[in-house]
């Protein structure tokens, strides 16, 4: 008997036609980006575990001071979009006292109604060039215009609320079509940020969830690969992504493409480790900045997390002040179980009936609380919290009647109290900011036209000044210095005259109004100022010839007269 060869197929032979073809290996460059998403990935899981802690003290400070936003503890309430955000607080200043803090510090740092920044090149040769005065100034007043005309004033107060009470407040500034750009406050807790060894944030991821349908809008149906027919299945199906801001480091110089650029931008998808987008920034488009921070933390701390044990001790006294006061105004009653015929009737002008000839009353059971003494120890714990959010500073005190002058000069000290701490906001808010702002004008070309040769604003050169309220405070001692030496100054230069020649009039009236942040256009142009000059000159040397001529003709009519009399 012939034993028939059976042939088992193969998992790679095509068995018929219209069997589906073996998926080819991946490519190497495939493997590159397998590989890293897996890195991005686990860099991020690595980053969400530093900021378990975090989360819960954010998620108390969300319920006490910004209710508002409470997406961090959502779970914790089970609260929907619509509902009543504040019903669990017995108490609202710590959120009132936030509120005054952001808008002091939107008036002090960002006032609308003011020029808050100037432009330097910090080289006093090329600043005095009057050209380079000139542009720089309308520079300063179109970003200011700019900035007016689009949606800053708002986000910027949602940035302050968030650093006043998270200690950390995140910015999104992008290109936009219509209003050159366009900025976006975003909660701390929706960030994962890490920092460099300079101790800024340059690295910051943003966990997003969004629908298949939105996916493919906004990625693309291409960049799901062969998982797209899968996910078409069901367009309401989620899909977790994640944004990657980081500075790449493999920059290939020559090359000019969104890849290559100082910060990579890169879409994740989190469930397949697939990268559906990569393109890059200039600059990083994240302007994050902290209150304070601690040594060897990456995020924040702000007034809110200082007063949270006071905050939580006065929601707790005033919810026991408010049961004491009901108990008052309202106490329990003493009813006699045997005396009183039918229920009691406890409303206004209400008739209640008792058994003929008992003594039996209703009566109130008091209990001796005393309301003053709570009252007087919530103003206590009210007045801790209203001072850590420096409060006390940012209002002037009741006091007896003060000139204008004093009331400047209390101003001034409360507002030079405060700089050390806002100065950290110069550095890392609005430092940053200016710079991604003229990145932006230049790419939209709408920088002003024919800068001066001798500026090159697109190579970084120029520096920021900041002539807001908060700084001008604090140059004030330097104007007060001057004026205290011109003071003094003046007994010796009654005693001689000359001695004035050594000081420059001049360099103190320019000195004094960039220590006060007068705007430059008042100062006329050197060449103005020199042609001014030379006509007075010219007036002077007139009058004195004139004068001349007059007392030579006099001396001549008078050596006249004495010849012929």
């Amino acid at each position: 008997m012939v034993r028939k060869k059976v042939i088992i197929p193969s998992k790679r032979t095509v068995l018929s036609n219209n069997a589906p073809e073996t998926p080819m290996a991946p490519s190497p460059e495939e493997f590159g980006q397998k590989a890293k998403a897996k890195k991005l990935i686990k860099m991020y899981e690595d980053t969400k575990s530093l900021r378990r802690n975090w989360d819960t003290t954010w998620a108390e400070i969300a319920d006490y001071v910004v209710p508002s936003k409470d997406q961090i503890f959502t779970d914790k309430f089970h609260k929907t979009k619509g509902d009543e955000k504040n019903d669990h607080l017995y108490d609202g200043s710590p959120e009132h006292f936030n509120e005054l803090l952001a808008s002091a510090l939107h008036s002090m740092l960002t006032n609308p109604a003011g020029q808050w920044f100037s432009l330097t090149t910090n080289k006093e040769e090329v600043d005095n060039d009057p050209e380079v005065k000139k542009y720089l100034q309308l520079l300063v007043r179109n970003i200011h215009d700019f900035l007016n005309n689009s949606n800053f004033q708002t986000e910027i107060h949602e940035f302050y609320i968030d650093l006043g009470s998270f200690g950390t407040g995140a910015i999104l500034v992008v290109e936009d079509t219509e209003d050159i750009f366009r900025f976006l406050s975003i909660p701390i807790f929706e960030l994962h940020v890490l920092e460099n060894s300079k101790g800024i944030i340059d690295t910051v991821f943003r966990e997003d969830t969004i629908s298949v349908r939105k996916a493919f809008e906004r990625f693309g149906e291409d960049a799901f690969g062969e998982f797209a027919e899968e996910l078409k299945k069901d367009f309401n199906k989620p899909v977790r992504t994640v944004h990657i801001i980081m500075p790449r480091t493999d920059i290939e110089f020559g090359k000019l493409n969104k890849r290559n650029k100082k910060f990579a931008s890169i879409h994740v998808w989190i469930d397949r480790d697939i990268i559906l987008k990569e393109s890059g920034f200039d600059e990083n488009p994240y302007i994050i900045s902290r209150w304070i921070k601690s040594s060897g933390e990456t995020y924040g701390r702000s007034p809110a997390m200082k007063s949270l044990p006071d905050i939580r001790m006065l929601n707790s006294m005033m919810q026991t002040t408010i049961r004491s006061a009901q108990k008052t105004v309202d106490p329990p009653l003493m009813i006699p179980d045997d005396g009183i015929m039918g229920r009691v009737n406890t409303i206004p002008g209400g008739l209640n009936s008792y058994r003929s000839g008992t003594e039996d009353r209703i009566f109130p059971l008091l209990t001796g609380g005393d309301i003053g003494i709570g009252l007087e120890m919530l103003r206590d714990v009210r007045d801790r919290i209203k001072q850590a959010f420096f409060i006390d500073q940012l209002q002037l005190k009741e006091g007896p009647q003060m000139t204008a002058t004093e009331v400047n000069q209390r101003v001034e000290e409360q507002l030079r109290l405060l700089g050390p701490i806002l100065g950290r906001q110069h550095f890392e808010l609005l430092k940053p900011l200016i710079a991604r702002l003229i990145s932006i004008m230049g790419r939209k070309k709408v920088l002003p036209e024919n800068p001066p040769p001798i500026l090159a604003v697109k190579d970084g050169q120029l520096n920021v000044f900041f002539s807001s309220q908060i700084a001008k405070a604090q140059r004030v001692a330097d104007a007060t210095n001057v004026q205290r030496f011109i003071e003094s100054s003046a007994v010796a230069i009654q005693i001689q005259p000359n001695a004035a020649d050594i000081i420059n009039s001049e360099e103190i009236i320019k000195l004094n109004a960039r220590l006060f942040g007068v705007d430059q256009r008042i100062f006329r142009e050197d060449s103005e100022v020199e042609e001014i000059r030379q006509d007075r000159n010219n007036e002077e040397e007139a009058m004195a010839e004139e004068q001349t001529n007059q007392a030579n003709a006099k001396t001549a009519a008078d050596l006249t007269k004495a010849q012929g009399g």
